[in-house]
């Protein structure tokens, strides 16, 4: 089988967790898998940054509207 995201032929797959596969991305290899495991982590940086100013802002707001 091929890797469903680079096509590369012959080598091991990776199936992906039910919640990231898509109609015709299920099984990569670990080359691609790689590379989507170091995209995650940096979308979940970037969310966890956006998260904690949103949280930050909230409790200000809170702070004023309790004056």
């Amino acid at each position: 089988m091929a890797c469903d995201i680079c096509g590369k032929n012959g080598t091991s797959l990776v199936d992906l967790r039910d919640t990231y596969q898509t109609s015709d991305i299920k099984a990569i290899c670990p080359e691609c898998e790689t590379i989507v495991n170091r995209k995650s982590r940096s979308l979940l940086s970037m969310v966890l940054n956006i998260k904690t100013a949103l949280l930050l802002r909230f409790m200000r707001e809170r702070k004023e509207q309790a004056r």
